[in-house]
């Protein structure tokens, strides 16, 4: 039997860039918006494609000279496990201020 693992911070991270975005991002975006870097995050996010959580495509460079690149977005499942994530940090963080000595 295989044991599920909470998600790494730097999961929840990739996970909520995707879901407020307004439109699919590449990589190198996910990368500005959230710190992460492409050590973790390229094979992070190949995880998450082969759990069904993303979806990606190559999307041809607009610039000539450019190589393409992948775009990724969120599937259904990728995007109900993103928003219960988002509502779990959202419901932990009045919890923790009220955990902290002043």
């Amino acid at each position: 039997m295989r044991k599920t693992r909470a998600p790494s911070k730097a999961t929840r991270l990739a996970l909520q860039a995707l879901l407020e975005a307004p439109e699919n991002l590449h990589g190198y975006e996910i990368m500005q918006i959230t710190g992460i870097g492409p050590g973790t995050l390229y094979p992070m996010l190949a995880r998450l494609e082969d759990q069904g959580m993303l979806a990606s495509q190559w999307q041809e460079a607009e610039v000539g000279g450019r190589p393409p690149r992948h775009i990724y977005s969120l599937t259904e499942a990728g995007r109900v496990m993103a928003k219960g994530l988002l509502d779990d940090d959202r419901r932990a963080s009045p919890q923790q201020l009220q955990a902290k000595p002043t």
